[in-house]
């Protein structure tokens, strides 16, 4: 079969959003597969680069309210040359706090930190000061973390976690923007989307000199070509030297001219995936 993968790797443990975004791609894109969970983003990029090509990954990417997911990034810029952004996702995010008891016994707060940030103005306004936080790596592992702890434990997960986990669903939508989503990116060696390619992802470093991004940019603004996010990170090869990643709002075929005119005025460049957006 075409869509053959042998497993997509997600952010566990089970019931995490990386899993059920990871669901999402399957169905849409027909893919028959099995649902692997690793333990951080970064663990996912090196089964991706040492594996075959039957191995893809979810990502989370972007959060609508506390922005970009910086290891993703960091982790897609290192990836080898052959692997691919293949297709995005935009997921609801409906956090819940869960628990064994009850709300007034909960003295210990636990989840990733993108999700303590989102509930924070809930956790101020129900919880004192003092209330203990413990960060963890998903928001499903911090609720298997607690289901066995004692009662004055909770963590802030989404309501699956609660069934798959024992646990009771205290409060339910607790985040403080109530439209929250979160983008996925579904990677890969092998070409999995075979519909029309709306968005394109390079990474590129410039010159040291006063207007050597600018240049970049007027490239952008000469050829009408809109550029829905750039960020900077650090090359972590020389000190003051930064990758700029940046998302264009047109699939690969329509600016491809305008890329190669890009890769001439950069001292690094590399094209991360010309993508279909589901």
């Amino acid at each position: 079969m075409d869509n053959y993968i042998k497993k997509i790797l997600y952010l566990g443990p089970e019931g995490s959003n990386s899993q059920l975004a990871a669901g999402i791609f399957e169905n849409k894109l027909e893919i028959n597969t099995e649902m692997t969970p690793v333990s951080t983003i970064t663990k996912a990029i090196e089964i991706l680069d040492e594996e075959n090509e039957d191995v893809a990954a979810v990502l989370p990417i972007e959060n609508s309210i506390e922005g970009i997911v910086r290891e993703t990034i960091d982790n897609l810029i290192q990836t080898k040359a052959d692997v691919f952004i293949q297709a995005e996702i935009t997921v609801p995010i409906c956090h819940c706090l869960i628990a064994k008891g009850k709300k007034e016994e909960i003295k210990t707060i636990v989840s990733i930190t993108q999700a303590v940030a989102q509930c924070k103005k809930y956790i101020a306004e129900n919880f004192p000061k003092d209330i203990g936080i413990i960060l963890y790596s998903s928001t499903s592992g911090a609720a298997k973390f607690i289901k066995d702890k004692d009662n004055s434990y909770a963590s802030i997960s989404n309501e699956l976690c609660a069934g798959l986990y024992g646990l009771n669903v205290v409060e339910k939508d607790i985040n403080d923007v109530k439209d929250n989503k979160t983008r996925f990116i579904l990677v890969a060696r092998k070409k999995l989307c075979k519909q029309k390619k709306l968005r394109t992802s390079i990474a590129f470093t410039t010159e040291n000199k006063p207007g050597a991004l600018l240049n970049i940019l007027e490239i952008f603004k000469n050829n009408n070509l809109n550029l829905i996010y750039l960020e900077s990170r650090p090359s972590k090869k020389v000190f003051g030297e930064y990758i700029f990643y940046a998302d264009i709002d047109k699939g690969y075929d329509e600016i491809k001219d305008v890329l190669a005119e890009i890769d001439k005025k950069c001292s690094y460049y590399r094209l991360l995936g010309s993508y279909c957006i589901l």
